[in-house]
Formats: C-alpha cells, structure tokens, sequence
C-alpha cells in the first residue's frame, strides 16, 4: 500500500519500544466518533464488518500525509478527573460538524515518553502531526475538531500550546476531596490497586522514593495538587469551568470560548443528553455520586486540605 492511500485512515497506535518507532492505522473511513472515548470507538470498529488489517508505517507517514484536509484543533479540553470533563466532549459531540477525539492513547503515548528520549521541539512536532492526523477529514462534513485531553495530560500541557498556539482550552475541576473520593472508590490506570510505580510518580513531579511511603490517599491528594498547579500556569487563554457550572456552563461558556455556533436545537440536544451518564456508550439515566460521597475520610480530608485545595482555590478565584 502506498503512503497516499493512507489519508483517510486513522493513527490508533504507536510501538515506541525499539530503536525505530512506528504507528498503526486504521481505515475507519465508515464510522464516527460516538462513543465517549476513543478507545471505545476503535474497539467497536475492530470487532464490526467494516474491521480491515492495520497498516504499519513508520512516523515519517505524518509528515507526508500533513498535507491532506484536516481541521486544527477548535478547542481543548483538560480536566482534573472524575469532574464532569466527559460530560463536556459528549454534549459538544451533539453539535453538527464538531468532531471529539477524547483521551486518544497515542496521544498519551507520545506525552508519556521519558523526556530522555526525545527532545521539547520534536516531541512538539509530533504531537501536531498526530492530531492533525486525528482530525482529518474523513467524511467530509468535519467543521471543527475538539480534543479532549487525558486528566494527567495537564502535566504536559506546554507541549500542546505550543503544538497549537493559537488554541484556546478549557480546564474543567471539582472539589478536590470529592475527585479524590471518586478516584479511591474506582481508581483510574494511573492510581491502580497496588503501589504506585516509578514512572507514575515522575509523571507528577513526585519524588519516586517517597511516593511507596505516602500510601494512595496521600498519593492521590498530591497527584490532584500537581495537575491543578500545571493548570493554574496555563495560558490566558484557559478557560476554567467548575462542575457545579455544568451543563449549562457548556452552550453558555465553553462553546462561545471555541468559537462553535450554538443554537436553541442544539442546546435542547445537549439538555437532554445531559440527563445520561456520559462515560457509558449505552444510554443509561444519570443518579448521582452519593455513595461515593460516604466513602470520604477524616485522613482524605486532611490530604485533600494539605496538597490539592490550595491549587484548586487558585483556580476558582479565575472561574465565573
């Protein structure tokens, strides 16, 4: 197969493990990106009729398709975790012609390289390559693409600006102790159910040889404090959202912030979507978090207190 007839295909994965990194690509040319996040999308289409043999090429494929039809990014979405962030890619994903891309892994996979394996200025050039590569326009009706960033990708969000200067972001939170409440009960791959590996704990800017020491809810409470001052020294074109803001801070702020047309059709589309859960792809009506709430302890408190509150109060006086 030739490079050109990749154009419409869809970079789903990288091997960065040898001394030749390479990418996958996946021709998904027939679907959308319905589900809420884009590993779900990839993996509907692996197991569908339309389902086709990846092709494997190395990255020099980026720059030679870069110049195919694609939309930069309108926004970005970065968020704490656990704080309504799916909420907001799933209900702009109602908007016609707006196209999410949410917590794509070769996106996290290229933050996620040790930053002694690749230098700033080609990390940065990679990581544009790469959305682009996402954005294409496949169907022909793609007017603005959103990307939704993974919690932790806060962290390198340096990268990002410069790979897209000119685009502005929203940073979505919570209430700390209630993330960190949501995140003990049902940890994400970050935190997992055993001891916090090395890798982890750099990717914070935490000390790894402490980090065993601490225990997770202290862990935790740090992870969340790190990922919000990374936010607070953000450009100032962010825009900061909090989740008693949502929905409506959605069609009212966020929309208006990327510039997207919201009408009263679609705002009567986002309300009503608003009622599921956002995180499941079948529709399911959202109950509340209550008992994730019972689960907060006097030791959560006092770490939420200790290293994240400071953050997210800074944040806040820079929201409404």
């Amino acid at each position: 197969m030739e490079i050109a007839d990749l154009a419409r295909w869809t970079p789903i994965r990288f091997d960065l493990s040898g001394p030749t990194p390479t990418v996958d690509w996946a021709d998904l040319s027939t679907e959308r990106f319905v589900e809420p996040f884009f590993d779900q999308t990839i993996a509907r289409w692996a197991s569908g009729p339309h389902a086709k043999p990846l092709v494997r090429t190395g990255l020099d494929a980026f720059l030679a398709l870069d110049g195919e039809p694609s939309v930069d990014p309108a926004g970005m979405i970065f968020h704490l975790s656990r704080c309504g962030s799916t909420l907001v890619s799933r209900l702009l994903g109602t908007v016609p012609g707006v196209v999410v891309i949410a917590e794509p892994s070769p996106l996290n996979a290229l933050l996620g390289l040790d930053p002694d394996r690749v230098d700033g200025a080609t990390l940065v050039r990679l990581v544009r390559l790469l959305v682009r590569a996402l954005g294409r326009r496949r169907h022909g009706d793609e007017r603005h693409l959103v990307l939704k960033c993974t919690s932790w990708n806060i962290r390198r969000q340096e990268i990002l600006a410069a790979a897209f200067p000119e685009t502005p972001w929203a940073w979505v939170q919570r209430d700390p102790l209630d993330v960190m409440a949501s995140l003990l009960a049902k940890p994400p791959g970050w935190l997992g159910l055993g001891a916090v590996p090395p890798q982890t704990a750099r990717r914070f800017g935490l000390d790894p040889a402490t980090v065993p020491a601490s225990g997770r809810v202290e862990f935790t409470a740090r992870a969340l404090g790190a990922m919000l001052w990374s936010a607070a020294a953000g450009p100032g074109r962010r825009l900061c959202i909090d989740y008693s803001e949502l929905p409506a801070a959605v069609w009212e702020r966020i929309a208006p912030h990327f510039g997207l047309e919201i009408d009263a059709a679609a705002i009567e589309r986002m309300t009503e979507q608003s009622r599921f859960y956002s995180k499941d792809a079948m529709p399911r009506v959202f109950d509340g978090e209550a008992s994730e709430r019972r689960l907060i302890t006097d030791a959560m408190r006092m770490a939420a207190e200790s290293f994240a509150e400071p953050g997210y109060r800074a944040l806040a006086s820079h929201s409404g």
